[in-house]
């Protein structure tokens, strides 16, 4: 049975002008980390059956459109190369493709071909003076939750009333007690800095490489997001010298941890808003938003998280303008973090009439690669985040629009809901896998390359259920969601202990305490995750490789990454294929006869050159490589 490659909703152009190829890779860019005034060459892949009149790179430099022909340069296996020059005039410079051929002009952008001139969003486009940050290509990032994770010394557990919070108490439980939720009661494990210290090594066993902790900074809940003190850690994990011990110890490991900030709020205990609510004339007030009858803004209506106000100079000064500011102090020694995850970051300098983002996330990007170029700079974003993603203020996102939600959507069934509000859209069919490929595409397209491969791709988190409890236990589904997560473009995090099938539990729901005792462990899933993790380590293909859908159907998805000669090849099924198939492609553009072996199981896949044969698949994902 022979298929051919499906065009992936394009209009019906001829085939060698669907499977014409620009990426932001190497391959196609000769330097795609330029400075300001550099020339760059790019390239573009032809295949040889197609017969283009002419070949122009369109820019817009200085907002006028500039047309340039492109010259074909030479060729390799099935596709010809036509090159150009691109002035990188610009922070950041848009460009596309024209290709014209009997009597009509394809434009090639990000999002594909068309005969539509295309919207600018989706424009290929190169940074200026943004380097790479050298660390993260090869990075593979645990989130811990503190409290949850090792309690390293009980001396330090918190018990007792909680003087910004009159009535309510904190309690430490014995590791791993469910408790009924209590208004009156926060309750804690105990785990802190020493215990994650003490825990490095099955870190290093399992072969992450970067942590990505959840608040440290002194607060009163055990999740910490309402902070009291964004220039101390909490002495409930330790206090400072704490994270000063754990910063040399994971120095000494190799690894590297970025620290969590919500600078969108604070918490209620903070002695400015505590000044400010009882004195109405002090200096602090303007670090809040208070109406004429007293009534203060908070995040989302929770009373405890007043929201800051950065029209307030010395609030700005505090955060992110010096450099003693907050943003930057935690950058340098003794602490040295690599960088930061900020909280709510869709919502941060916004606030009705004041829309400052477009101000306070630069001002807070500048004062962090000041501190430290080779820091890495996330936000949470649950929403389309691409304005956001564009070189001047976040380095990616934690990546739920843009990869985790479609391909839970695709396994699951669709819903969304949202924060404090009672409707939620919800489907039992499943997304179709062309929606799927629709929803990457078009978010990768919407952004610089560069910044694609710096997206941190989750799966789960502290606030969302685990992603075994997301699929139902369907382990099958569970693999290939984590194999996808590992192949797809950017950086994977794995969310503590989904590595050993921790699921969702009642009275802790996705925040369980980490079961120490390995025989409650799925030590064939640990593997799994390791295997996985040391493949994502060592691939240069899996770090900067493009990414290309190969075919699809309604629950079949192929795609590969491609660097130079090299590949990798996904395949994700949700229903058995026991029937091999042939797909054909200009995009194999093998030099003879190339075989990928299943990266878990003996059966191979076999390229020729302008082909590939699939053998019959399983339910569930395979990854297929060079080994």
């Amino acid at each position: 049975m022979e298929i051919k490659q499906t065009p992936v909703f394009q209009e019906q152009a001829p085939e060698w002008i669907r499977q014409i190829v620009h990426t932001g890779t190497t391959d196609h860019v000769s330097n795609p980390y330029p400075s300001l005034g550099e020339v760059v060459k790019i390239r573009l892949e032809i295949p040889t059956g197609g017969i283009p009149e002419q070949v122009i790179l369109r820019s817009i430099p200085n907002g006028e459109q500039q047309l340039q022909a492109m010259h074909k340069v030479n060729g390799r296996n099935q596709m010809n190369l036509w090159e150009g020059e691109l002035l990188i005039n610009e922070p950041r410079v848009p460009y596309r493709f024209a290709i014209q051929t009997e009597g009509r002009v394809w434009w090639l952008t990000a999002a594909g071909v068309s005969t539509v001139i295309p919207a600018a969003s989706f424009d290929f486009k190169i940074l200026a003076d943004n380097p790479k940050i050298g660390w993260l290509s090869q990075a593979v990032f645990y989130q811990i939750f503190p409290d949850r994770f090792a309690n390293g010394d009980p001396s330090n557990d918190p018990n007792g009333e909680i003087e910004a919070y009159p009535g309510v108490s904190r309690k430490t439980y014995p590791w791993g007690q469910p408790v009924k939720y209590d208004r009156k009661l926060l309750p804690f494990y105990g785990g802190d800095l020493k215990g994650i210290e003490d825990r490095l090594e099955y870190l290093q066993r399992l072969g992450v490489n970067a942590i990505y902790l959840n608040p440290i900074f002194t607060a009163y809940t055990n999740h910490r997001y309402d902070v009291a003190d964004f220039r101390n850690v909490d002495p409930t994990l330790g206090g400072n010298e704490a994270l000063i011990s754990l910063s040399e110890a994971l120095r000494r490991a190799e690894m590297r941890y970025i620290l969590d900030i919500v600078p969108n709020h604070s918490g209620a205990g903070h002695p400015w808003f505590r000044e400010a609510v009882k004195d109405p004339t002090s200096p602090h007030r303007s670090a809040f938003y208070f109406d004429k009858e007293q009534n203060y803004a908070s995040w989302m209506g929770f009373g405890s998280l007043p929201k800051l106000n950065y029209s307030d100079p010395a609030l700005r000064r505090e955060m992110f303008e010096s450099e003693t500011s907050v943003f930057a102090s935690w950058l340098k020694p003794p602490y040295e973090s690599d960088g930061w995850r900020v909280d709510v970051a869709n919502m941060l300098g916004r606030y009705d009439e004041q829309q400052l983002d477009q101000d306070v996330l630069p001002a807070i990007r500048k004062t962090v690669k000041h501190a430290n170029p080779q820091s890495y700079l996330i936000g949470e974003n649950f929403f389309e985040a691409a304005g956001q993603l564009q070189g001047d203020a976040w380095d990616g996102v934690m990546n739920y629009s843009g990869f985790s939600e479609p391909l839970l959507h695709w396994l699951k069934g669709f819903e969304i809901g949202a924060l404090r509000c009672d409707p939620v859209l919800k489907s039992e069919k499943s997304l179709s896998t062309e929606a799927l490929v629709r929803s990457w595409q078009e978010n990768l397209a919407a952004i610089p390359w560069t910044i694609a491969l710096q997206q941190f791709n989750v799966l789960d988190s502290h606030d969302t259920s685990r992603i075994r409890t997301a699929l139902d236990g369907d382990d099958a589904f569970i693999r290939l969601a984590v194999m996808v997560q590992f192949t797809f473009p950017g950086v994977p995090c794995v969310y503590y202990g989904d590595e050993i099938g921790l699921a969702d539990e009642n009275g802790f729901a996705q925040r369980n305490c980490f079961p120490w005792e390995e025989d409650k462990w799925d030590k064939n899933l640990l593997a799994f995750y390791q295997r996985l993790i040391s493949l994502r380590k060592q691939s240069e293909v899996l770090a900067e490789g493009s990414f290309q859908v190969l075919y699809w159907e309604d629950d079949l998805l192929v795609y590969q990454r491609l660097l130079g000669q090299k590949r990798i090849i996904v395949t994700s099924s949700r229903i058995d294929q026991p029937n091999g198939f042939i797909l054909k492609s200009d995009l194999f553009n093998t030099n003879g006869i190339e075989r990928l072996q299943s990266l878990f199981g003996d059966e191979s896949l076999v390229l020729h050159p302008g082909e590939i044969k699939i053998p019959a698949l399983p339910r569930g994902g395979a990854i297929w490589l060079k080994c």
